[in-house]
């Protein structure tokens, strides 16, 4: 690993769970000598990613926010969509979300709400469980054979954990299901008592991994027309696919 790819490794290091770290912590981690290690966090404040606390720890610094904050204005998938995901939830009165795959990070990007936004745990930036929910479903369901199994060796206790498969082949089995159907509908999977409908969404030419999901109370959505709402989501995801195809942006 470089050492530019090895300092920039410590921004990974900071999560919800532990937003703060130190000098000491930092070195043990990566691997590195303090000399090293404080050359890093020095260039990483400098550029505003880091920023020191008093004690000498250090959190994430301001660029971040300035940096969210033009990724969401640029986004092209946001851009394009978010008007038509507006429309979508006030016809439904269901939280419209948008959902993309970074790596092996699957993340929401957008979401509208006009019926009163539901007490979600997981929001735009925090990553979600690989295999639990809607959207990584049919995001998964629209990758390659050998990305699959590169996921299901990599992550193959949390496949189990999902009751996804216990083997690659009833693993592939079940994401072709959902492939198929082109649809995926999670009842509690991911928060209790939400349930949500997702389809993917598809860019022609893009490599961007990405899905439209309706999310509402369980209780709610057992009363819905089921196909009606997929009907309804089916078209706004093909709506910002084509608007983003369009304009030749998302493509990478």
């Amino acid at each position: 690993m470089s050492s530019s790819s090895k300092m920039l490794s410590i921004l990974d290091l900071f999560s919800v769970e532990q937003p703060v770290w130190s000098l000491d912590t930092v070195c043990t981690v990566i691997g590195c000598s303090a000399p090293t290690a404080y050359r890093y966090l020095r260039d990483l404040v400098d550029a505003g990613l880091l920023a020191r606390l008093g004690n000498g720890s250090y959190t994430l610094g301001p660029r971040i926010m300035t940096l969210d904050y033009q990724l969401r204005t640029v986004d092209p998938f946001v851009r394009e969509g978010h008007a038509w995901m507006h429309e979508l939830s006030e016809q439904t009165g269901c939280d419209c979300v948008m959902t993309r795959m970074f790596d092996d990070e699957i993340v929401d990007t957008h979401r509208e709400s006009t019926g009163g936004a539901l007490g979600l745990s997981y929001g735009r930036g925090r990553p979600r469980p690989l295999f639990l929910g809607a959207a990584p479903k049919v995001i998964l369901a629209e990758l390659p054979r050998a990305r699959l199994k590169r996921l299901f060796d990599k992550y193959e206790a949390d496949v189990r954990d999902a009751e996804m498969g216990t083997t690659l082949e009833a693993f592939l089995q079940r994401i072709q299901k959902i492939r198929k159907d082109g649809y995926y509908i999670s009842r509690g999977e991911l928060e209790k008592q939400v349930a949500s409908l997702g389809v993917p969404l598809v860019v022609e030419g893009s490599q961007t991994h990405a899905a439209l999901a309706l999310v509402t109370s369980l209780g709610r959505f057992e009363f819905m027309d089921h196909g009606k709402l997929l009907k309804q989501l089916k078209a706004t995801a093909d709506r910002i696919a084509v608007a983003v195809a369009e304009r030749g942006i998302g493509t990478t």
